[in-house]
């Protein structure tokens, strides 16, 4: 089995806040807070709608077209654009042709081992290893090359508060900080051992924060696609807040909180995660840390263990949330019914200083997506049209229905009322 620093370290480095502990993942994780706080997202979100403006673009071909398509693919897309926006102010431009960057990334993330392959020929493929280099290589540079200019640029242009600062230019402040330099100072160096600490935690950004995100639109959009009623109550919402027949698109470039206004449409989003959530983390157990067993009291001890709070179970328990856990029900995180939620029973991007440092941007795409698109688009799953897609590469195209147990890519009951 691939150890999970193994699975990473080819992609992010050894020491990436993803897997680094201790004072190491303290420094990191300070140094990217900032660029990732509530108030630094939605301070951005008007720089993200042109990519917004872009995915609606590459929907509207495919309606047009009334095509069969991989959304995942356009999804990606759009999340790895925003990350780009967010953390360099950087156009990617994925919508638009080949970027070197995300070609890269989907390059060296078809090298990623498989541990379930029966086939050993991919799972100590020989070529791996400089698959791996050759294109960390290219990610680096391109991402190093961007540092560079950010932090030239404090030199042209004096004070950084006379200029957007980004979340690479917060990050560099507090590293700098760290290390006793001002950021402002004309003497400030950048020492290559950080710069490349800085590269490898913004490639874990991406890595993380892409996939997981696309893949929730995913089951949103297929969610509502089952469950009628709720679309159009979250398409009645967006109607009384935006207006009928109005695109919310320029209204949120005004007031980017607006979106927040859509208390229905964050129901639909928080229940999906709970059925569907992204990512789980694991913990290390101590000798002083002891998990209770609800039926019978006992008092497990954890030390010596791995601890791995399984969220597809935890948030289709029938014990927290009674014997429709496994529909689709959004009213469930409106009151009253939210007020009966246990504090820690939900947790689709983990709890604690380690949680998901992303979720606010993510939360913030998942609504911005709802907002422009679920009034215009009817979008469902066309799995019984995939054989239209034959020889795309893909998982499905290769192996149907039983590369995802029997098709229930989408859970099979899960979600059914």
């Amino acid at each position: 089995m691939v150890r999970f620093h193994d699975f990473v370290a080819p992609l992010a480095g050894p020491k990436n806040m993803l897997i680094s502990e201790g004072a190491v993942w303290k420094q990191q994780r300070a140094a990217f807070n900032p660029g990732f706080s509530i108030q630094h997202v939605m301070e951005q979100v008007p720089n993200f709608l042109n990519i917004f403006e872009e995915y609606i673009k590459a929907l509207e071909g495919h309606a047009v077209r009334n095509e069969v398509f991989r959304l995942e693919e356009d999804l990606t897309k759009l999340t790895v654009d925003v990350i780009g926006k967010m953390v360099l102010d950087h156009d990617f431009n994925s919508f638009k042709g080949e970027n070197k960057f995300v070609s890269a990334l989907r390059n060296i993330l078809s090298w990623m081992e498989d541990s379930q392959s029966l086939n050993p020929f991919h799972r100590k493929h020989p070529i791996r290893p400089w698959a791996f280099k050759y294109y960390k290589r290219q990610m680096d540079k391109y991402i190093g090359d961007i540092i560079d200019e950010r932090f030239a640029a404090r030199e042209t242009t004096g004070s950084s508060t006379k200029r957007k600062r980004t979340g690479v230019d917060l990050a560099l402040q507090a590293y700098l900080k760290e290390s006793g330099q001002d950021i402002e100072s004309e003497n400030a160096k950048l020492d290559p051992a950080f710069k490349k600490d800085i590269i490898d935690n913004l490639l874990i950004l991406v890595f993380a924060g892409h996939d997981t995100t696309s893949s929730t639109i995913c089951y949103i959009y297929h969610e509502l696609s089952k469950h009628p009623d709720a679309l159009a109550k979250a398409r009645h919402e967006m109607d009384e807040v935006f207006g009928s027949g109005i695109n919310a698109l320029e209204q949120i470039r005004e007031d980017s909180y607006i979106i927040n206004k859509c208390t229905y449409a964050i129901a639909v989003i928080k229940e999906t995660l709970r059925l569907w959530p992204p990512g789980s983390t694991v913990r290390t157990g101590r000798p002083d840390y002891f998990i209770k067993d609800p039926d019978t009291g006992e008092m497990l001890p954890t030390e010596g263990c791995q601890v791995w709070p399984i969220l597809h179970v935890m948030h289709r328990s029938p014990r927290i949330w009674g014997p429709d856990a496994n529909a689709f029900n959004p009213e469930r995180f409106l009151p009253p019914h939210s007020e009966t939620i246990p504090p820690n029973a939900y947790r689709p991007f983990e709890k604690g200083p380690r949680n998901c440092i992303g979720q606010e941007l993510a939360l913030v795409e998942l609504r911005l997506v709802l907002a422009l698109t679920i009034r215009e688009y009817d979008i469902r799953a066309a799995f019984d049209e995939l054989d239209k897609l034959d020889g795309d590469g893909s998982i499905w195209a290769s192996f149907g229905a039983s590369a995802y147990g029997g098709g229930e890519a989408f859970g099979g009951d899960a979600g059914e009322d």
